[in-house]
């Protein structure tokens, strides 16, 4: 069946950025890591390198990996090294990694976008299947729970406990089997060209992009990929599917 035309039954959502962002941004909260090593770090300068270090939202993995614990927080620390070296900053201890892992879990430090818990209300109202499908490091389960979002999900595909990150087909699939769906009937919003839409279509999902910040230029979209700029904007989209 036509995927324009085949009737929905789930919906994926990435994560940062399209359901929630750092508070009050992701460079901020390593600033205050920084500081606390006694560290001055420009936020302008930090968030160029973090956005190169981590070009589609995760670590660049084309293909997989050990999904341990360990291996996410490994190749996480291998990934900030990496961004550190960019700003001339000497070697950091593993003390400062530690200590930026347990920022990134405090619940302050996170905003969930005012659009979210109705529109994820709204799609559960009309009988869909939600997941999540997000490059992110192991802890993003607890981090749900913590912020009460985790029960608005059927599951969540984290790319550190599945071993693939987007947009190798794999993380995907495993979705797909976690929804037992086909991807005709899926439509999967992100806010990365490369990892969320090109990855979906990848296995025949829909990919719907996600640009809160207005990061994108109209020429910069494929011909027929559908842009939102709030997850409120999605359920006209998803009720044309229905």
């Amino acid at each position: 069946m036509d995927r324009a035309h085949a009737p929905l039954r789930a919906v994926f959502l990435d994560i940062g950025d399209t359901v929630m962002r750092p508070n009050p941004s992701w460079e901020h909260v390593y600033a205050i890591a920084f500081e606390e090593f006694g560290v001055d770090v420009g936020i302008d300068e930090l968030r160029e390198a973090l956005r190169r270090a981590y070009h589609h939202g995760g670590w660049g993995f084309e293909g997989g990996f050990e999904p341990t614990e360990e291996t996410s927080y490994r190749r996480t620390v291998e990934i900030d090294r990496a961004a550190i070296a960019e700003l001339g900053i000497g070697e950091m201890p593993d003390a400062f990694f530690r200590r930026l892992s347990d920022l990134f879990l405090v619940v302050s430090n996170w905003h969930v976008f005012p659009d979210v818990l109705p529109a994820l209300d709204e799609l559960k109202n009309r009988g869909l299947i939600i997941g999540a499908v997000s490059n992110w490091v192991w802890q993003l389960p607890e981090l749900l729970h913590s912020l009460a979002l985790v029960s608005h999900f059927d599951f969540i595909a984290a790319s550190a406990r599945i071993g693939f990150e987007k947009p190798h087909p794999r993380i995907f699939e495993w979705a797909l089997a976690e929804a037992k769906v086909d991807p005709a009937s899926v439509i999967h919003v992100g806010d990365h060209l490369d990892a969320d839409v090109e990855g979906a279509q990848g296995v025949g999902i829909t990919g719907v992009l996600i640009d809160r910040a207005g990061r994108y230029r109209a020429d910069a979209v494929p011909d027929g990929v559908e842009v939102i700029h709030s997850l409120a904007e999605l359920l006209p989209i998803v009720d044309a599917r229905r």
